[in-house]
């Protein structure tokens, strides 16, 4: 091959790749530009937000008897269990009303600033994340 075969081929994929590249930006450009605009978000409304919260309350204190029960002795892995029973419950609560997540958390803690001082084994805080001495 000689040098200037070389360089038409060159030219030819630097072409080919530029009209790509062109493609794309256009292709991008028409779909941002058609796109329909998003949903309105459901909200839970003042009623909906308190019957949320009530129900999370009544199911706390089962939730943390459970990991106590997970997890003897151990404060932190007891919160992160609990937080994880809590997530698991907002998120089936937000399917069934329709609303986003952040709503039904919103509603939890709503009851919790309302209910006043909290009596165990409620708790507005989490234990303290700090390395372990032991990794099993």
């Amino acid at each position: 091959m000689t040098d200037t075969t070389t360089r038409v081929r060159w030219r030819r994929a630097s072409l080919a790749g530029w009209l790509a590249f062109a493609l794309c930006g256009v292709t991008v450009g028409v779909r941002a530009a058609t796109v329909a605009p998003a949903p309105e978000r459901k909200h839970l409304s003042d009623v909906e937000r308190a019957q949320a919260g009530r129900a999370a309350a009544a199911e706390e204190p089962r939730w943390r008897a459970q990991s106590l029960h997970n997890f003897p002795g151990d404060r932190w892995s007891q919160d992160d269990d609990f937080s994880a029973s809590e997530r698991q419950w907002a998120t089936g609560e937000a399917e069934r009303r329709k609303v986003p997540v952040e709503e039904v958390f919103r509603a939890v803690d709503d009851e919790l600033r309302a209910s006043g001082p909290l009596r165990p084994p409620r708790k507005a805080t989490a234990a303290p994340c700090k390395p372990r001495a032991f990794y099993d």
